[in-house]
């Protein structure tokens, strides 16, 4: 299984592979796991509103799980990557 990761700024795309193991883990535990960094001061508390994709979603509120039931085609909108 796998996502894709585009950033808006650079045009770049990256595609992580995800076990089921993955899917309990936020989505900003993942990418950083990853090796993909999010913009986050609050360490994941939900308080800087920083690790924003689509424009509105949190990585530190949804679990990889959560993600891919909203985003069935795995694809991730980064506006600062």
């Amino acid at each position: 299984m796998q996502i894709t990761i585009y950033g808006q700024a650079s045009g770049k795309s990256i595609f992580l592979k995800y076990v089921s193991e993955d899917l309990s883990m936020t989505l900003l535990e993942f990418l950083t796991k990853n090796g993909i960094t999010i913009a986050s001061s609050c360490n994941g508390q939900g308080v800087c509103k920083k690790c924003l994709i689509q424009n509105d979603w949190l990585t530190c509120e949804l679990t990889l799980q959560e993600f891919m039931e909203r985003q069935p085609d795995g694809k991730i909108l980064i506006s600062y990557l």
